[in-house]
């Protein structure tokens, strides 16, 4: 199935702020428990859900930032992780309560990281209904604890702030509208392939494999299918044998050939196929294959595009650190799902073997599902070759891909490290229908203006 483009929200704040009752509040359940005990939230609590008036959402309930022990500073650097990945931080304030700490070095963390990456950041004044009894002593009032805590927001005048009691059940609509109200604007929905029309066919060849599940294709083959269809272009799919089209007996291998390109003519190649689009692992042979008057690339680039809103430049520029890599340089491998690893895995196995062929000497690493690391630890890197995002959502790749602009490592691609491994006219190959995204990549199109 087609991913689904949610909005991500984040909840962040002290312990005991009202967070997970914000929660709870929007998701009309005890999603996350609530207790007057410190650090009840010990990890990041998720929760997906359709709202009307926000349409499909990811909310992230977060453990509170002032738990000063060992296990509560981890609880801290994960909790600012989940910061980089939303599009919506709610940082959740009881004004009482921060008067009463003396300081606000909590919430100026939130708001300080908010602005640094961007992102839309909004306040909920969670007001107790004894909040003017708790204030007793303190010579203030509430209005002017509130006005406090605003003083730490960059934006006072301009940061959409709410003043609500979050235990009152009945005021979800209104929290829901204050978050409608404050979500930042939506980005166009990124074309797949925006180089298709109804011209013709498309051939997607997709050699299945034993790391092939079961049952379904990859995402990419769907998503692809889903939306040549829904456009009204004629799909044809095709498996090949890889270990028979790189068979050293020329017969099997032949044969292997002869039996695509009939496929291919029956499409009519000649006058009229669009694209041929393949796995990653199958570019050694889809480029030999594919004759030259048929734009080829990959399920793994057009992935990357996706995710990563429409601009494979910053993946394209890093595949040229490729022609730099040196004996002892250190590689990251960053593969953004879980799942065992066996046979020819392309992360674990093809890409090492065939970079270390390449490049003897290299010292490869890798990163697997969520973890990824912290820019001081990526600064270590020569290059990161990432996958093609598949399983990670866009808001996710934007968080890594700031990380290694801060580290200022290169990233690049799988699809376009396999393709570079044929040879730089084969990363070319696959780069020329996505062309029009990469203006500034001299180096991939010498010829380029």
């Amino acid at each position: 199935m087609p991913r689904v483009q949610r909005l991500v929200i984040g909840i962040f704040g002290r312990i005991n702020a009202g967070k997970s009752t914000l929660m709870n509040l929007l998701t009309m359940q005890e999603t996350s428990i609530v207790d007057s005990a410190p650090g009840t939230t010990a990890d990041i609590k998720s929760a997906l859900m359709e709202i009307h008036a926000l349409g499909p959402v990811r909310i992230l309930d977060t453990a509170g930032l002032d738990e000063s022990t060992e296990l509560g500073e981890k609880k801290r650097k994960k909790t600012l992780s989940a910061l980089e990945e939303v599009d919506l931080a709610l940082l959740v304030v009881d004004p009482v309560q921060s008067i009463l700490s003396g300081g606000l070095h909590v919430e100026e963390s939130i708001s300080s990281l908010a602005r640094k990456l961007s992102r839309r950041l909004a306040v909920v004044f969670n007001l107790h209904s004894n909040a003017d009894e708790r204030l007793i002593g303190t010579g203030a009032t509430l209005p002017e604890a509130m006005e406090y805590c605003r003083s730490i927001l960059p934006d006072r005048s301009g940061t959409p702030c709410l003043e609500i009691n979050l235990s009152d059940s009945g005021r979800t609509a209104e929290l829901v509208d204050f978050i409608s109200r404050s979500r930042p604007a939506e980005a166009g929905a990124v074309d797949l392939l925006p180089f298709i029309d109804r011209s013709g066919p498309v051939l997607l060849h997709i050699p299945l494999d034993e790391e092939s599940p079961s049952g379904r294709l990859l995402r990419p083959q769907e998503m692809a299918m889903e939306y040549l269809l829904r456009l009204g272009v004629p799909v044809g799919m095709y498996r090949t044998d890889l270990l028979l089209a790189r068979s050293g007996s020329k017969n099997l291998s032949e044969g292997e050939r002869t039996g695509f390109m009939a496929f291919l003519d029956s499409l009519g190649y000649g006058d009229s196929v669009q694209l041929v689009l393949t796995d990653s692992q199958a570019i050694d042979v889809m480029n030999a294959w594919v004759p030259e008057d048929v734009p080829l690339t990959t399920f793994s680039i057009m992935m990357m595009r996706s995710t990563s809103g429409g601009d494979l430049t910053l993946f394209a520029e890093g595949a040229e650190a490729l022609d730099r890599l040196a004996s002892g340089d250190r590689i990251l491998i960053a593969e953004a799902c879980n799942h065992d690893r066996i046979a020819e895995d392309i992360g674990t196995i093809q890409i090492p073997e065939q970079l270390s062929a390449a490049c003897p000497g290299l010292k490869i690493e890798h990163a697997f599902g969520r973890e990824f690391p912290p820019p001081e630890e990526l600064a270590e890197y020569r290059l990161v070759i990432h996958c093609g995002g598949c399983m990670i959502s866009s808001q996710k790749l934007a968080a890594r891909t700031g990380r290694l602009a801060e580290s200022g490592v290169p990233v690049t691609n799988y699809g376009m490290v396999l393709a570079w491994l044929q040879s730089p006219a084969t990363l070319r190959r696959v780069l020329e229908p996505w062309r029009r995204d990469l203006k500034q990549c001299v180096d991939i199109f010498p010829s380029q203006p």
